[in-house]
């Protein structure tokens, strides 16, 4: 069998099971499977695949099949153009997150060139560690603090982190959101969970059997997260710092007021995703503000 037409075959097979854009998941266990990455695929599809790796490919199949999904399967996910180790203690990184990475670089850099300085970041929630390594990749010379309450996230987010060589800008933290921070800090970026109660019974086998549920659950209303850490921000964020939160469709509307009460003055901006929702909240603090 070729490489092609394994991948013909899987593709439908995937297609007729349900799974979602099955032609690229039925490519990424090729991949992994023959040590090419896509490039190397496209160039040779009629490669003869050895009676071991198809072996292998059947049982990777298997498992896809069962709907654990792949990237746990390869253990790696890309993401804002980097390879990173993923596994089931940690959320998978979606494309969702790259805008509120895209929009947290933009005003970095815009922040660093203004004030000629080493500006500072805490990525709240940091799983993996993909919004954190992201950010020091992205932004040079940055400090960043990636916080997780769960010590197992933070064994994968290291791995990452000492892949890219960034350890010596990125500090890793177990706590509770933003308790663990001693300092203002000039970013504050967070996906933290924002699926509702009544929407997690509706979640696809692969999130809801694979995913880590404490990564997912944003309590009765899918804020209930979001709405703590903004009430831990202020003292937290410098004068002219942003908050960068990824958020859940049409919660825009219970997470503005929280803001407006919990910070002020502040400068609320909305970020759709490319599918027209307002998927991260950018929050400009255009005031000095503590903890009450």
């Amino acid at each position: 069998m070729t490489a092609g037409q394994w991948l013909r075959k899987y593709t439908s097979i995937f297609q007729q099971a349900g799974i979602e854009e099955a032609g690229d998941e039925a490519r990424v266990l090729l991949c992994h499977a023959l040590k090419l990455n896509k490039a190397g695929l496209f160039a040779q599809p009629e490669r003869i695949m050895a009676a071991d790796e198809i072996a292998l490919l059947e049982g990777l199949a298997e498992r896809r099949l069962k709907r654990e999904p792949a990237a746990y399967i390869v253990q790696n996910k890309e993401f804002y153009g980097l390879d990173l180790f993923v596994d089931p203690r940690v959320l998978i990184p979606r494309p969702e997150t790259e805008i509120l990475v895209e929009a947290a670089v933009k005003f970095g850099q815009a922040w660093i060139e203004r004030y000629k300085k080493t500006i500072s970041i805490v990525d709240v929630g940091t799983g993996c560690g993909a919004i954190a390594a992201a950010l020091a990749l992205h932004l040079p010379g940055s400090l960043v603090y990636a916080v997780d309450i769960s010590a197992a996230a933070l064994e994968v987010a290291a791995l990452n982190i000492e892949k890219y060589k960034i350890s010596g800008r990125v500090i890793m933290s177990q706590g509770d959101l933003l308790q663990q921070i001693n300092a203002r800090v000039d970013i504050i970026a967070a996906n933290l969970p924002y699926i509702p109660q009544n929407g997690m019974r509706l979640l696809q086998p692969e999130i809801a059997n694979y995913e880590p549920e404490e990564a997912l659950r944003g309590g009765e209303s899918g804020i209930e997260v979001i709405g703590r850490l903004l009430e831990q921000v202020p003292g937290k964020i410098n004068l002219n710092g942003a908050v960068f939160l990824e958020i859940g469709e049409g919660q825009e509307d219970e997470i503005i007021p929280v803001i407006g009460r919990c910070l002020p003055g502040s400068k609320v901006t909305l970020i759709k995703d490319l599918a027209g929702i307002n998927r991260v909240i950018k929050i400009e603090a255009k005031r000095l503000l503590t903890n009450i």
